[in-house]
């Protein structure tokens, strides 16, 4: 029993020095901290303070930098003053940013932009006068200030378009509607002041120095060898060359030519091929020529086909099954003609001399017509085979490579001439044709 009791004194005594102990340190805490929150509460009153008193002398110091350009005497609040001082700042912007040093730069932006909101606008336009050597409607000691700018910056990368700076009135919906139009896009840049400048001043761009009318002629001898291709790249240039390009003669020329019927005279086609334009494209010869069903001449139409044929062998244990491949080819020609050629060459070997003067078996020559139902009918005939005349059905298809580019076959059979037979061709081994262009080939209209 006194062991138990001298045992719990122990403890009890032991749980008292804790006790005491968590106190005393507690008691300290709490006074160490009471000072040095006091401390901080002094340390960011004087840090407000010392912001206060920062933002206040920048303040101080950025208001005279505006205010000395738009002081309240008679000459300071003439508008040219105004825009012209503005025009002064928006150049330092423009030759801080060039330097690299953007907070300057932003700085003198602001000031600019907020004695005259234009000041971009007549910044650019005058800088484009300059660089055309057009005279300008401020003073000479303007033309003097922007030639010298130009001097310190010789290679300047904008592209000035005139008014374009100028129409920004419409809303944002507006806007929207409008960038989805090709048409509205088309028109507006009808109305921009078009000039082709060099990428340095001090060079000439000699294209610049053609007529419109003369560029136009150029390109109609492109499109009359059949190169329309180059007439879109052509247009991917600027926008000057891509309103050019949409010249309405241009499409037009190539539409009556894709879509002639050589069975009327060529006054009477151009006359049903306008008609057909406005009735169906709404007068848009170049959508016509796009979407229209048309048989390209620039190339060759391609059908590889296969077909199992079994071997002989010495025993009958094994007896080998050859694959076979040959292929067709088709060329059109403007004035309703076509060729086509059976054989086993590869296209390497054929295409590069594949014309009227090819010589071979199987060689064919005919006739087609296509139909605005997207068929292609063929009557051709072999010199082998005289009595006989071959008719070839397609469905002119389109696919993700291009427009109009695929013959699917439909029909194939063959006419006696004398007793008027006709006999049905197996389509089994039959493959569709793929057209492939051909650089070296000529489309003569």
């Amino acid at each position: 029993m006194k062991a138990e009791s001298s045992g719990t004194s122990e403890l009890e005594n032991f749980r008292e020095q804790w006790k005491a102990e968590i106190s005393r340190q507690h008691n300290k805490d709490s006074h160490s901290k009471s000072p040095a929150t006091s401390a901080n509460i002094s340390n960011a009153s004087v840090d407000v303070k010392k912001s206060l008193e920062l933002s206040e002398e920048s303040i101080e110091i950025e208001v005279p930098s505006t205010f000395e350009l738009t002081n309240t005497n008679s000459d300071s609040t003439d508008p040219e003053t105004i825009s012209h001082k503005a025009l002064e700042i928006y150049v330092k912007a423009v030759t801080k940013e060039r330097e690299g040093n953007l907070s300057e730069a932003l700085k003198y932006y602001r000031q600019a932009l907020k004695l005259d909101p234009t000041t971009e606008h007549s910044y650019r336009k005058q800088l484009y006068n300059v660089v055309n050597g057009k005279t300008i409607d401020q003073d000479s000691e303007s033309f003097n200030f922007f030639t010298k700018h130009l001097e310190e910056v010789p290679q300047f990368p904008y592209i000035f378009i005139g008014e374009d700076y100028e129409k920004g009135n419409k809303s944002l919906e507006q806007q929207i509607k409008d960038d989805n139009s090709i048409f509205n896009l088309i028109n507006s840049f009808r109305d921009l002041q078009l000039d082709l400048l060099p990428l340095k001043p001090n060079k000439e761009v000699y294209i610049a120095k053609l007529p419109n009318e003369l560029i136009v002629c150029i390109l109609h001898q492109l499109i009359i060898r059949g190169d329309v291709p180059s007439l879109e790249r052509f247009a991917l240039t600027c926008k000057k060359f891509f309103l050019l390009s949409r010249e309405i003669s241009l499409w037009r020329y190539l539409c009556e030519k894709a879509y002639r019927d050589n069975s009327l005279p060529l006054a009477v086609s151009n006359v049903l091929i306008e008609e057909y334009v406005k009735l169906y494209y709404h007068s848009d010869w170049k959508r016509m020529y796009i979407e229209r069903p048309r048989i390209r001449l620039d190339g060759v139409f391609i059908s590889t086909c296969n077909y199992l044929r079994p071997g002989s062998a010495e025993n009958t244990w094994n007896q080998p099954i050859h694959l076979v491949t040959y292929y067709r080819y088709i060329r059109f020609y403007s004035d309703g003609t076509c060729i086509a050629l059976l054989t086993t060459n590869e296209p390497i070997n054929v295409v590069k001399n594949f014309g009227c003067d090819y010589k071979s078996k199987s060689f064919m020559n005919g006739k087609w017509e296509l139909s605005d139902n997207h068929i292609l009918m063929i009557q051709a005939k072999d010199p082998d085979l005289r009595k006989f005349t071959f008719h070839l059905i397609f469905d002119l298809k389109s696919t993700h490579r291009g427009r109009h580019n695929k013959l699917t076959w439909i029909e194939y059979y063959s006419i006696n001439n004398f007793t008027d037979e006709r006999t049905d061709i197996s389509l089994k081994n039959e493959k569709s044709y793929f057209f492939s262009k051909v650089k070296s080939y000529i489309v003569v209209w």
